[in-house]
């Protein structure tokens, strides 16, 4: 009797040990209701191995498990994959819209104004040759046409450096996350050393740093058989294996005006990769397509388009003739020569004889005949002339194309952008589904827990009542 009414006692110890597992794991969801990552954690019990008791199998009661995290590993592998490439459109996006304001034409005037700026004052010019204040208008336009070249050439170099900064910073935050990996998987090992026990909080929190990893750069991973993940980054170097850590540095590139390049070096044998050209994902390659493809070709076209603009004015203008000191000479150029095309709209400037002196400003084609008009009729030409583009576009329709291809690839991205935004939401409203914490699930199970918590601690009343009762007897 008594070992039986002790055996009760037990199961009634081991409900109420269950119950308060139960409450505890309940008030953990609901203080992590709001943790980015937390997946909700249930209790798994269990009934206990029944014993053979006088002749009959009777119950011994039920027994914590384990306590389990809700995690879909095949939800969680979409949502990387999704980061992914949704990190590469917001590394894209986010410098692409930088340049969109370099040729806003709320905030400044384009080259494209200012070429016709400058052709309408020669226009005025050839109306009245030998008027100071038209030659100065001139002079003034050609100088603001200048500095709508420089503009451009300085803000898209400025936004280079900028990018380039950004990929400095992802980098160190990219070995932060590895580092931080690499701590979770020991961590992870010593405390599942034992069957049966999970490490939920740790493995939430690697399972965050792993997404917000494969937003940064492309990577592929698996867990081995001890709870480690292992990490591999772009030609699969190891990145994180084991006690292993691999490490994202930048070299200067001289051919690449000492633009960063991403190297690698392997968390196992310490080689060094330079991996710029080989990234397939991530905000890391968005963010270098912009810095050294997009920003790279508007500087080239923009010198491109300052360079053969002021070498062919200069070629037409050196065959004219002047007013007064110059009505005699020629051979002037307007501009200075172009000495390096990479530096072309850098380096642009007036020619030192039209800064000095308004009437060496040539509009003539013969000497002493200010009014034939000859080379500035010509000048004027140039407008319409396909000087760029291999002769398919004159300057005007060769900037307003370059100009409007960065609206196109600014308003693709954009789309894109908002499309993989959807997939990374839509697939992140899956995962709540399935991890996320509802407080009023919680709730009632709070009351679950609480009634069986009230039950068993009537269990043990009642045996404790039945032990008195049999004690008394042999009083």
């Amino acid at each position: 009797m008594g070992a039986g009414l002790f055996h009760t006692l037990n199961i009634g110890e081991h409900a109420l040990h269950a119950s308060r597992q139960g409450v505890d794991t309940a008030s953990h969801n609901i203080s992590n209701a709001n943790v980015e990552g937390y997946s909700r954690q249930r209790v798994d019990v269990r009934s206990r191995t029944p014993l053979w008791m006088h002749g009959i199998v009777v119950g011994s009661g039920a027994y914590v498990k384990d306590i389990t995290r809700s995690h879909n590993q095949f939800i969680e592998k979409q949502i990387n994959r999704a980061h992914q490439l949704s990190g590469e459109a917001n590394g894209r996006f986010e410098g692409l819209k930088t340049l969109e304001t370099i040729f806003s034409p709320e905030l400044a005037s384009g080259v494209s104004d200012e070429i016709t700026n400058f052709f309408n004052a020669l226009q005025d010019l050839s109306l009245s040759p030998e008027d100071m204040s038209v030659r100065s208008a001139v002079r003034e336009n050609a100088r603001n046409l200048i500095g709508s070249f420089k503009r451009v050439d300085s803000e898209i170099r400025q936004r280079r450096l900028d990018l380039d900064d950004i990929v400095n910073q992802e980098c160190s935050e990219i070995n932060g996350r590895l580092k931080n990996i690499a701590g979770l998987n020991q961590q992870i090992q010593e405390m599942e050393v034992t069957p049966g026990a999970f490490a939920n909080d740790l493995r939430d929190q690697r399972d965050l740093l792993l997404r917000e990893l494969t937003e940064k750069v492309q990577i592929n991973y698996y867990e081995d058989e001890f709870g480690n993940f292992c990490v591999r980054g772009p030609e699969d170097i190891i990145l994180v294996d084991r006690n292993y850590v691999g490490q994202f540095t930048v070299s200067a590139n001289e051919k690449n005006d000492g633009f960063a390049d991403v190297v690698i070096t392997d968390g196992e044998g310490g080689s060094k990769r330079n991996v710029t050209r080989m990234l397939d994902g991530g905000r890391l390659k968005g963010l270098i397509e912009v810095r050294d493809n997009v920003c790279k070709d508007i500087i080239d076209r923009n010198n491109d388009m300052a360079a053969k603009f002021t070498t062919r004015i200069n070629e037409i203008h050196g065959k004219g003739y002047g007013i007064k000191n110059f009505d005699e000479t020629t051979g002037r150029k307007f501009f200075k020569s172009v000495e390096n095309l990479g530096t072309a709209a850098r380096d642009l400037d007036i020619s030192s004889d039209i800064s000095d002196s308004l009437e060496a400003i040539s509009v003539a084609g013969t000497p002493l005949a200010a009014g034939d008009n000859i080379v500035i009729n010509e000048m004027l030409g140039l407008k319409s002339e396909k000087l760029m583009d291999g002769g398919n576009s004159n300057l005007i329709e060769y900037y307003s194309n370059y100009v409007g291809n960065l609206g196109v690839e600014i308003n693709r991205t954009t789309h894109l952008k908002e499309a993989n935004d959807l997939v990374v939401n839509d697939l992140q409203t899956q995962r709540e589904a399935v991890s996320g914490v509802s407080l009023d699930e919680e709730a009632v199970s709070l009351m679950k827990w609480q009634s069986n918590f009230t039950a068993s601690s009537k269990v043990i009343t009642t045996v404790d009542e039945m032990l008195d009762t049999v004690l008394s007897l042999k009083r």
